[in-house]
Formats: structure tokens, sequence, C-alpha cells
């Protein structure tokens, strides 16, 4: 009895001693892979997800198809990766469906049901998941429904509906409520959708410049829209209205991504950013000639930047590959249309 209790103590005392260490030390990360999604030729049915290994500059075109044995489905419009729940959600915008995978690609579920048409995104917060759904298409091609539809992931049903502006876009969950953009082909459309998760009502409409795309949270927790027209929107902390308004020069790619105190988009061939600090907007001397640029985001650990052109949108489309300082790293071939990169991030041990 008193050999296993000082075995014990023992124990206790090493684990304590760990666990300080493990405090102290600084911990280094490094970006492990950067996952390339595409959409795919539309009607297809190819839309795929490949693998870049930014030490060694090797691409696997087909991590996914390697993983599950067949393509992911036709365009993939979107994706969300759920770092707390260890999912990835692709959202199928001909297929009608969200396929939810492992972070590792493989695939476990799918979200499918007859009032599921035309998805765009998804945002999830505890067992829901939020879509963005264009609805069907009258006979002049014509939106005549758009909702947001709410689904349990337990059971992967739908539970809710809200009924919205046509062509929701982007979704963001901040303080409880459903940021919704609205973004029309001709990017004719001006207004966001503020939704109240409480009782799921809309709550505000705000009044945007035309063709709000992507929604992102700057590292001071403040909230921010691209639109493509050429501005960059922060919203207020009670999401109600806007705040600050920044018009640019000209029109924007609908990509943006936040990294440490500054926001980064593509505008007219270059890379520019915006100083949250200040407001200024700065280029940082990166001119990327595209056919069609497509997309665009930072490595969050190390600054590089991505971009996708989806040239024709039949053919392997590029990405393109720059550090922080502007030194292109690499270009290669990829799928059709390059429209998403996520970044793996893991300890550098």
């Amino acid at each position: 009895m008193t050999k296993n209790y000082s075995i014990l103590i023992n124990l206790i005392v090493a684990l304590f001693i760990f666990t300080a260490c493990e405090k102290t030390e600084d911990i280094e990360l490094k970006t492990a892979g950067v996952y390339v999604y595409h959409e795919g030729a539309f009607g297809s049915n190819n839309a795929t997800i490949g693998n870049y290994d930014p030490e060694s500059y090797d691409y696997n075109p087909s991590l996914y198809r390697g993983q599950n044995s067949i393509f992911i489905g036709d365009v993939q419009q979107n994706i969300l990766v759920d770092n707390n729940n260890d999912r990835i959600y692709s959202v199928l915008n001909g297929s009608n469906s969200i396929n939810i995978m492992t972070s590792n690609l493989k695939s476990e579920a799918k979200i499918s049901f007859p009032e599921l048409d035309k998805p765009r995104d998804i945002a999830v917060v505890g067992n829901f998941a939020f879509i963005a759904n264009w609805g069907p298409y009258n006979e002049n091609y014509a939106l005549t429904n758009s909702e947001v539809l709410v689904v349990n992931l337990n059971t992967n049903e739908l539970v809710d509906r809200v009924e919205t502006q046509e062509y929701p876009e982007h979704l963001f969950i901040k303080n409880n409520k459903l940021i919704v953009s609205h973004s029309s082909f001709d990017g004719s459309i001006k207004e966001l959708s503020i939704i109240n998760l409480d009782n799921m009502q809309l709550e505000e409409s705000i009044e945007v410049p035309s063709g709000p795309q992507e929604i992102i949270e700057d590292e001071n927790g403040n909230i921010w829209v691209i639109c493509t027209s050429g501005s960059l929107v922060q919203l207020n902390a009670s999401l109600s209205g806007i705040s600050n308004q920044i018009d640019l020069d000209n029109a924007v790619l609908g990509d943006i991504d936040s990294h440490e105190d500054a926001i980064y988009f593509y505008s007219a061939n270059e890379i520019f950013y915006l100083n949250i600090s200040d407001n200024s907007i700065t280029t940082t001397g990166i001119e990327v000639e595209m056919q069609t640029p497509y997309a665009f985001a930072v490595d969050p650990v190390s600054g590089d930047f991505y971009l996708g052109d989806a040239l024709d949108f039949s053919s392997e489309g590029l990405v393109i590959r720059y550090d922080a300082e502007g030194e292109l790293l690499d270009t290669f071939q990829s799928g059709i249309a390059p429209t998403h990169f996520s970044f793996n991030i893991e300890r550098d041990r």
C-alpha cells in the first residue's frame, strides 16, 4: 500500500513538471499541408481536393479520391473547416448536398434533402448548421425562394427555414447572429442580412456597396465584408449597420483574408492590404497577372500568399504562391477551377 502510494505521488510530481514545461515552452507552429479545393467543370461531377506540401513543393491532385475512391461531387462551391470538431464541410452546389469529412478528407456523412437546392455556403455552431440556399429558378431563370436552411447535425435533417433576400452567398456567425451577404451574377445586390439565432428572425437588412462577398473577422474582433465593386465595409459592434467604409480604386476579388494586423485582398493584378490600426491601404508590391482570378488566401503561419487562376473553367487551373516578401515560390497545375485553400497547422517538433 505504501509503495503504491509513493508511486502515485511520483507520477503526480512528474505530471506537474511536464505540464509546467508545456506551459512555459514556446510552441512553434508550421504549415504541414495546404488543401486546394476545386469546383470542377459544371455538370461533370468532377470536383476535387488536392494537397500541397509547402516544404517539399510536392502536390497530390487527388487526395480526396485516394481517400474515398470517388470524386467529391459537382461544383464544389465553398468549404468550411471546423477545427473544433475535426470536420470539413464541402458545399456542392451542383450536387445539391453537403459532404462532411474528417480533417484527413475521409468522407463520413452527407446532408441532402429535397429543399437543398443550389447551396452556396455553410456556417456551424454547436450541433446546428446554417446553409445559404439559393432555391429554385422560375421559367426565366430568376430565383423564387431563397432561404437560410437550419440543419440538426445529429441527424443531418432540416429543422428550420428563414426566408431571405435572393442570392444568399457567404455566411459568418458573430455574437449569436448570422451575417449573410447577398451577391448575384451581375453584382447588382447591395444587401447584408442579419439573422438572430436566438429566435431565427431576420433582425436587420444593411445596405452596402454592390457585390458583397466574403465576411471575415480581424484580430480585434471587428467584422469586415468585401464588396467586389471596390469597397471594404466594417460593421458596427451591434451588427446593426456600417461603422466604416473604405472605397478602393478598382474592383476587387471576392476573397479576402486576415493575417496579424492586416486584411489582404487582390485587386487590379496586385495584392494589397488594409492596416486595421489606421485604415490605410498599401500595396505589397506583389503583381500577379491571372487570366481568371478565382481564389486568394494567406497562410496563417508563414504569411505566404496563395492565388488560384481558373483559366477557362474546363482545363486544369493554376496555383501561384508568393512569400510575404514578394518572392515567387511556386506555380503549379491543380484541378479545374481552384476556388479555396485551407491550411493544416501542427506543432513543429
